[in-house]
């Protein structure tokens, strides 16, 4: 079987890679020596660890331990982050930080957490500082990147409470089919019903198994992957707030506003100015 080393792939002496990717239709099952952390940027598709598959989507963090195997697959144009990292990147007084990393510890980090836009934006930030700190040769780079490192642990840590997590469990086999459906499907309606149908469970099982398994109801995960969609075409399109609306499935202009604002704290026109003025700002820079 195939395996990444991690002293082979890095760059510095820093026990550390981080590489932004996109993914071809599929990556062979591989593994690591290291601990690694997958970030899902956008687009959707499925990975396999240990056997057991699980869906891919904006916002996702994989938490894969030394050894585990692992596969992906790509439904269009994924793009990921992954980490790699060992112990030795950790001090003395951090070593606790590392075991909710490390798998070794099943009271710790769940293997997948769903983040929201609200913390995506964090999340992808941290992770880009991180990579340019470790391809730079400013001074100090890597005690930047180090710190940045440990910034971006203890802010997933904090705010995984905050996010759906869950275990490997083989009943993900069955919602994945699901979960890219609503993925493909986000402007029409979806119902209990007919995604029941789809995992080939009655609707009152599927919708007790699907919070059991992803920690969120079923309304309130079809929401935030609909306000997920909509930050994207914010920022990548020139459609207006009602076209928008009617693309992400909210179709009413008024209530998707709403649900925005409650969610993001601001509302989609604001969010698209943050996005502008953060890009003229780098265009400055």
């Amino acid at each position: 079987m195939l395996e990444y080393k991690l002293e082979e792939l890095a760059a510095t002496d820093l026990p550390l890679v981080v590489q932004k990717l996109k993914l071809p239709s599929c990556q062979v099952i591989h593994r690591h020596n290291a601990v690694e952390l997958v970030y899902i940027c956008h687009g959707a598709g499925w990975c396999a660890v240990n056997g057991i598959v699980h869906p891919m989507l904006t916002g996702d963090l994989y938490m894969i331990p030394v050894g585990a195997t692992h596969e992906y697959h790509s439904d269009g144009d994924l793009c990921y982050v992954n980490c790699l990292f060992d112990k030795n990147i950790f001090r003395d007084d951090e070593i606790e930080l590392f075991r909710y990393f490390s798998g070794n510890d099943p009271e710790q980090m769940l293997d997948k957490y769903t983040f929201g836009p609200h913390l995506q934006k964090k999340i992808s930030f941290l992770l880009d500082e991180l990579n340019e700190e470790l391809n730079t040769d400013r001074p100090f780079n890597m005690l930047r990147a180090r710190a940045l490192f440990i910034d971006l642990l203890i802010f997933i840590l904090r705010n995984a409470v905050l996010s759906p997590g869950i275990r490997a469990s083989h009943a993900q086999k069955h919602l994945g089919k699901v979960l890219s459906y609503i993925t493909d499907n986000l402007n029409a309606k979806l119902s209990m019903k007919h995604l029941a149908e789809i995992s080939g469970y009655a609707p009152d099982y599927f919708g007790k198994l699907f919070r059991k398994e992803l920690g969120i109801g079923l309304s309130e995960y079809i929401c935030n992957r609909r306000l997920e969609r909509a930050c994207y075409e914010l920022e990548h399109s020139a459609m207006s707030i009602d076209e928008i609306a009617v693309r992400t499935g909210f179709f009413d202009a008024s209530y998707f506003i709403k649900m925005f604002r409650k969610h993001c704290g601001i509302t989609p026109a604001q969010f698209r100015r943050n996005i502008q003025a953060e890009h003229e700002r780098k265009i400055i820079q």
